[in-house]
């Protein structure tokens, strides 16, 4: 389908609790934002417009209305309905709609990572339509793959088109940034809250180059790993490590069931915005006790998979980290001391 399609949309009436908040909002702009502003705007149910939210009831545009609402005790706030017809349309969207807002450098930052997906997402379109325009011209079937060879964006070109448009200046400035961020986010990752902060803060309220300097004067703040691997779906803490019925498939316990005809699992890493490394310390603080990087194999009926697996889902756990979360539970319950 055509990145440029238009979807199609049904407005109505909801309650403001039955919707959630965009996973991607969250990530660039955080949870902490003050809405008093638009409270005072909205409360005699003067709403500028309708949210826009998808078919599974997530806010795609605007939160902040959304947030006073239910502050303001509604229950009931106009919707529009909408079904994307991918998710690169929809992250689009949601970018465009924040497109005018004060942001930080860090915020910035996370805006560029993701139109950088959506470009990629394009690039890959055009060069399909150019291989079914050639594939026809040439009389070959729909099925036949065949690159048709015409110039693209290379990744520098890319790099300055996301910079401008979110304001980093150059593809340079933006790539710098994009390391402090990447930074940031390892420091979060391994508890050292404290670091993430300093640097943060002098991304945000300094510049790019105070927070690179800062990386190079305390390397420890670069967070940097020597067996760090390269993004991929088998080092992501969501990723399924049970076996599926076929050799090009695998369950992302997020995503649900995934194909490698699609995307390998490298690629589907570096482009996923859920991805986390499979040794970060959960936020259950399931298994946090146990070594990292061993195992034992514990092996339990198969009818139990299904209802496993969903249990874990819904408890915002990998099933790894869920089984061993309820384990943990019931041997300390029965007073058994863990032995590490």
């Amino acid at each position: 389908m055509s990145v440029t399609s238009q979807p199609n949309s049904i407005f109505q009436s909801v309650d403001p609790n039955s919707i959630k908040p965009h996973p991607l909002y969250l990530s660039i702009y955080g949870e902490a934002e003050d809405v008093s502003d638009v409270m005072g705007l909205i409360k005699n149910a003067q709403y500028p417009r309708p949210l826009l939210i998808t078919i599974e009831n997530t806010i795609v545009n605007g939160h902040p209305y959304w947030k006073a609402a239910l502050l303001l005790g509604w229950n009931r706030i106009p919707v529009e309905v909408r079904e994307f017809p991918h998710q690169e349309a929809e992250i689009e969207a949601l970018l465009l709609e924040n497109a005018a807002r004060k942001k930080t450098n860090e915020q910035k930052v996370r805006e560029a990572i993701a139109w950088e997906r959506i470009e990629k997402a394009k690039a890959k379109q055009r060069q399909q339509i150019a291989a079914a325009t050639t594939n026809k011209k040439l009389g070959r079937s729909a099925e036949t793959t065949l690159q048709e060879n015409f110039p693209v964006s290379s990744p520098g070109q890319t790099r300055d088109q996301v910079a401008k448009l979110v304001g980093l200046g150059s593809g340079r400035n933006y790539s710098k940034a994009k390391k402090v961020v990447t930074a940031i986010d390892k420091l979060r990752q391994q508890g050292n809250d404290k670091s993430a902060s300093d640097l943060r803060k002098a991304l945000n309220e300094q510049s790019v180059d105070a927070a690179t300097k800062l990386i190079k004067a305390h390397p420890s703040q670069s967070a940097k790993q020597t067996d760090d691997p390269k993004r991929s779906c088998w080092n992501c803490q969501f990723c399924s490590k049970e076996q599926v019925k076929d050799n090009h498939t695998f369950y992302c316990y997020k995503f649900g069931l995934l194909s490698f005809l699609e995307k390998d699992a490298q690629t589907r890493g570096e482009e996923c915005l859920g991805w986390q490394y499979r040794w970060n310390v959960s936020e259950s603080d399931s298994c946090q006790s146990l070594p990292k990087n061993s195992y034992f194999t514990l092996t339990l009926p198969l009818h139990l998979q299904t209802m496993f697996e969903d249990a874990a889902r819904a408890s915002g756990m990998t099933l790894v980290d869920w089984t061993c979360h309820h384990l943990l539970q019931a041997a300390q319950s029965a007073k058994i001391p863990l032995k590490v």
